[in-house]
């Protein structure tokens, strides 16, 4: 695929380069492969459980950047990668699950009714079972409904109608 058949619409974003090495193999030049290198230690110094700072401080302990600049590689590393403190936060949250379930597992083999509630407690807090986030309240699911009642002679031209009609609708006293 040519790096120039998919540009955006408002002109090239400076990491569009790294994305293109990254999916088409595109060569960078030597200062961008420098910089892609940083970002890449960065990235995963930061994936290795390195607070932010501390990232910041390795770059600047091993290229003498200055912090600004070192937070620049480490932000422009999670638009091309992902931030890597919210991924360890999703993988740790299924360790635990994981690791909830296998203790249920040893409860339920070892018929231990205590650890089972324990174990089921847990995996519902991990999970957040009981947490609705996005419950609608029936006033929401189910606005009330207003009817407005016509009543009108029939006129020849209307065939069978009774001439009282039924229509829903919506109606406001303002």
């Amino acid at each position: 695929m040519p790096p120039g058949d998919f540009l955006p619409e408002k002109g090239k974003h400076k990491l569009d380069k790294f994305k293109d090495h990254l999916v088409a193999q595109v060569p960078l030049s030597a200062r961008d492969q420098e910089y892609f290198e940083k970002m890449k230690k960065a990235w995963s110094w930061a994936t290795k459980m390195f607070s932010p700072q501390k990232v910041v401080e390795m770059l600047h302990n091993e290229y003498g950047h200055e912090k600004t600049h070192a937070y620049q590689i480490l932000r422009d590393s999670y638009a091309l990668w992902g931030d890597a403190y919210d991924l360890d936060k999703k993988g740790a949250a299924k360790v635990l699950v994981e690791s909830a379930y296998v203790a249920l597992q040893i409860a339920v083999r070892d018929k231990n009714g205590e650890l089972i509630l324990k174990a089921v407690k847990e995996l519902r807090e991990l999970q957040q079972i009981d947490k609705l986030e996005t419950a609608i309240s029936p006033e929401q699911a189910m606005p009330p409904g207003t009817r407005v009642y016509v009543f009108t002679a029939p006129t020849q031209n209307e065939g069978t109608g009774s001439g009282k009609e039924v229509e829903d609708g919506e109606y406001s006293v303002e």
